[in-house]
């Protein structure tokens, strides 16, 4: 049975979730992802203006991880109506375990997570290229706000 839960840092769960980052974002150096992720599990502001970051994973039977998704609380989003604001950063599956719902499962445990820091909107974007990742947001029940920078910026109201 699958687990959902906060990572924990160890070096088997630094490992499993590098070997994710990377798979997800190919194009960055090793370097950059490692150095991302140390930022990332220590909470440290490093990308825009975030307040804080967390990740969950997907924790296989055999304690390996499965997936993760990363999520940035940002004091506002100009495209979004409240304010602050939840945004997924990254969301990733092994290709075994995609179209289970597993994807859904995390995202509601990043909703969940997102309400208890008093956020009534998650965002999140996606490259205008990933067709798979728009048709995900569109089943997630988010909607589309608008374009930029080569990006679709999505956003929902949390109930």
């Amino acid at each position: 049975m699958l687990k959902y839960r906060k990572i924990e840092e160890s070096e088997i769960e630094n490992k499993e979730y590098h070997r994710m980052r990377y798979s997800l974002w190919p194009h960055h150096t090793e370097k950059e992802l490692l150095d991302e992720m140390e930022l990332i599990l220590k909470g440290k502001n490093f990308y825009r203006n975030e307040l804080s970051w967390t990740v969950f994973v997907v924790v296989r039977e055999n304690g390996m991880l499965g997936g993760f998704i990363e999520i940035t609380i940002y004091p506002e989003l100009d495209f979004c109506d409240s304010k602050p604001v939840g945004y997924i950063e990254g969301l990733y599956i092994d290709e075994d375990l995609r179209m289970q719902g597993i994807g859904r499962n995390l995202v509601k445990v990043a909703e969940k997570w997102i309400k208890s820091k008093n956020c009534k909107e998650i965002a999140s974007d996606v490259e205008l290229e990933n067709i798979i990742s728009q048709k995900v947001h569109i089943a997630l029940r988010f909607n589309k706000s608008h374009i930029k920078d080569e990006c679709i910026f999505y956003k929902k109201f949390l109930v």
